[in-house]
């Protein structure tokens, strides 16, 4: 495996993980608004978390290509990776980094959604889309 498209693949997820950890952080911002009941925040916040959602779909649709371009088991190896899981044993610094941004990424998106699941119990209470 080239290490040349783990770097390009690499590239994306470091966007993407930029991108979750924005989306944290504005989940935050929202939970604190709705704190002192301040719903104008909360809507404009809410707006700005989607855009940043969106942007984080792009990447995730840019690292897809990228793998789809692999030959299938080194596209599962870089997928399996992506998500931090290590049963192929990554065999180049680069493809640990993989694995590392992809341990890193699951760890902090666990954390917007246990908050996001808070905050939306908080706001719809029964009609909440986690208790679907």
């Amino acid at each position: 495996m080239e290490d040349s498209m783990l770097i390009e693949i690499l590239k994306e997820m470091q966007n993407k993980y930029q991108c979750i950890v924005e989306i944290e952080r504005m989940t935050q911002e929202i939970g604190e608004s709705l704190s002192r009941n301040d719903r104008t925040s909360v809507q404009l916040l809410l707006g700005m978390r989607q855009e940043v959602m969106d942007k984080a779909d792009i990447h995730e649709r840019n690292m897809n290509c990228l793998i789809s371009a692999l030959p299938p088991v080194e596209a599962a190896q870089v997928r399996d990776w992506s998500k931090g899981n290590d049963d192929y044993k990554p065999a180049s610094p680069v493809a640990e980094r993989l694995v590392e941004r992809g341990r890193n990424f699951q760890f902090v998106r666990k954390r917007v959604i246990e908050m996001d699941r808070h905050i939306s119990t908080r706001l719809a209470g029964k009609d909440s889309y986690y208790n679907r």
